[in-house]
């Protein structure tokens, strides 16, 4: 298992995406979080810096020249975080935040270095408008900038400012963000162990499969796959298993097919090679002797040729190689054809009386053929000087044409009767290639017919369909 490709992979890719999914829940929460950190202290500090405008307006001509420190003494140290400023309409600074401050790495900026951030914007300011942007100063480091006007009594105007390192921001939530990445790593490693698990679970089945199909290619068709897994891979097992029983099936029919052929094949080519031994040997001194050995290498040659030429129309009819055209005709005249044909057998041979045509939408060659088979079939193997009875049904969209004979066929031979090769005689003393039944149920299905036999009170009927016109 440990040197599985695939399972190597299943493992990579589930635990890449765990890895991957969680940095990058993690970065995005990083620069979201950051986000909302400069957009919450925007909010929490412009109404603050709005109440001190608005106490700073409230100030009379006497107390401007008071200090303002003792209004913000309790509050200048730590305000929120940020560092609060006041400048008069000149840009002078009425207060500053003072110079100690928690973290030696953010101390408050200058105020020369703090009205650099919004002089650009100070005339906007005095006029009215408030100002909230963020920028770089000159130490390098970018900040978070909340301006509000004010205007006292005796009309002396300037600006509150709130200054905030970006960088102080994003220090206060470095250790959430840490906890956050480091809960994403453990959460990996915990799913290292049921990843594994998982990922064995789906490569085991399909290992098994895989040796089944190995097995398959060997011609081992004993092999299974276990079906009792859920979902996908439990129906691709019961698959594999199906195509396992079909290919073993295929495989006996396969040996019994070249088994067949060489039974067949064996009987003319020895009659032949016997005769020719014998004329060869001069054993056939007299004329009659001759024409005897003559003939029955004729027949037999004769024999072997329908045979090859059962063979080849039954594997093109099987490969859909044939293509059957079908146009309408008259039944009625393959009937005459018929009679024609087995006109030595007209004491036993009973066709339908029929007046009006019979117009069918088909193959005329091909049905004869089909039905010529079928006869042949019912007096080979029906019972001794017993009639053959062709007859005729109509329906409503089509005609069933039935061939019948006296003589019943066991139970177990009637599934088998259209295989290559089968007959009911297992010695096959009887004549035939075997092949008739099945050459005439591919030429019905290549013409969308269908075919059936039945055998029960000592009568065997054949019968198939012919579709109107």
């Amino acid at each position: 298992m440990t040197r599985s490709i695939l399972f190597k992979k299943i493992i990579l890719l589930l635990l890449s995406g765990l890895l991957l999914s969680g940095l990058l829940s993690a970065a995005i929460y990083i620069i979201i979080s950051q986000k909302m950190a400069v957009s919450t202290q925007q909010k929490q500090l412009l109404p603050i810096a709005r109440t001190i405008a608005s106490l700073l307006s409230e100030l009379d001509e006497e107390q401007e020249g008071e200090p303002l420190l003792p209004l913000w003494q309790q509050g200048n140290r730590n305000f929120l975080g940020a560092s609060l400023y006041v400048f008069d309409e000149e840009g002078e600074a009425l207060f500053v935040p003072f110079s100690e401050h928690p973290n030696e790495d953010f101390k408050p900026l200058s105020q020369e270095e703090a009205f650099q951030l919004i002089e650009a914007d100070y005339a906007s300011l005095l006029s009215g408008k408030e100002l909230v942007l963020t920028k770089k100063a000159n130490d390098a480091k970018t900040y978070l900038v909340v301006a509000v006007p004010f205007e006292t009594a005796s009309h002396l105007s300037g600006a509150v400012v709130f200054t905030r390192s970006l960088q102080e921001l994003q220090s206060a939530s470095f250790g959430l963000n840490l906890a956050l990445v480091l809960s994403t790593l453990i959460a990996f490693g915990i799913m290292l162990i049921p990843g594994y698990f998982a990922a064995r679970q789906l490569v085991i089945p399909i290992r098994e499969m895989q040796e089944v199909a190995v097995s398959m290619s060997k011609g081992d068709f004993s092999k299974r796959a276990d079906e009792s897994q859920p979902g996908e891979i439990g129906e691709l097992s019961k698959a594999m298993n199906v195509f396992a029983k079909r290919s073993e099936v295929l495989e006996q029919t396969r040996r019994d097919y070249v088994a067949n052929i060489s039974h067949e094949l064996r009987t003319p080519i020895a009659s032949i090679r016997a005769v020719g031994e014998t004329l060869l040997d001069g054993l056939a001194n007299t004329s009659e002797r001759q024409e005897f050995f003559y003939s029955s290498i004729v027949r037999e040659s004769m024999r072997l040729s329908r045979l090859v030429d059962d063979l080849l129309e039954l594997s093109r009819l099987q490969s859909g190689q044939t293509a059957l055209e079908k146009s309408p005709f008259d039944f009625v005249e393959i009937l005459s054809n018929v009679k024609v044909q087995f006109a030595e057998k007209k004491e036993l041979l009973v066709l339908p009386e029929v007046q009006d045509e019979i117009n069918v939408m088909s193959n005329s060659d091909r049905i004869e053929q089909v039905l010529i088979i079928l006869l042949d079939n019912a007096f080979k193997h029906g019972m001794p000087d017993s009639t053959v009875t062709v007859s005729i049904t109509e329906n409503l969209d089509h005609y069933q044409i039935s061939v019948e004979n006296l003589g019943e066929i066991s139970p177990q031979d009637l599934p088998h009767l259209f295989e290559r090769f089968y007959k009911a005689d297992k010695a096959h003393s009887t004549e035939g290639t075997g092949l008739g039944l099945a050459i005439a149920r591919e030429l019905l299905k290549a013409l969308k017919e269908e075919i059936t036999v039945n055998s029960e009170n000592q009568k065997t009927i054949f019968a198939f369909t012919l579709y109107k016109t």
